[in-house]
């Protein structure tokens, strides 16, 4: 895969990561700070925390076809880098601070799930794309197949 194909690969998963960090965002809030409000400014940090997310997703790029096991490493190493940038830029070195421990743990957490539902729903996508192609594949085929027998 070309690093245009990436590119257009992981920036087509921003919205996806989105809706998830705004998800995590709510049920994050109302577990560990139900009672404060914010201003219209909070809105723009789920795209931030998204566009952040991106940059591990595309540093970490191969041109070569990874094998099942190089592809796991890959994520693994993702899924680390995600979690140092983004508890970094969301809690800086108050993260281990004994009245931030737990939110942080949950942050974390929740960084865990939304990389696991993001790579879940990537992967729908790609298989549904790959039946796609399949099937326009067998198409072409069988018409080839029939103007070549006349």
């Amino acid at each position: 895969m070309s690093f245009k194909e990436h590119f257009k690969s992981v920036m087509s998963l921003y919205f996806v990561i989105v809706t998830l960090i705004n998800g995590a965002m709510f049920v994050l809030g109302e577990i560990f700070r139900p009672d404060e409000k914010f201003g219209y400014e909070i809105m723009l940090s789920p795209l931030v925390y998204a566009a952040i997310a991106l940059v591990p997703m595309l540093c970490i790029y191969s041109k070569k076809e990874l094998t099942l096991k190089q592809n796991i490493i890959k994520e693994l190493f993702t899924l680390l880098a995600l979690e140092i940038i983004l508890i970094g830029f969301g809690f800086g070195v108050d993260c281990l601070s004994p009245e931030n421990l737990p939110l942080t743990a949950g942050f974390a957490l929740s960084v865990l799930i939304i990389f696991v539902l993001v790579n879940i729903i990537a992967w729908l996508l790609d298989m549904r794309l790959a039946r796609q192609l399949n099937s326009d594949l067998k198409e072409f085929q069988s018409r080839f197949s029939e103007n070549t027998d006349k």
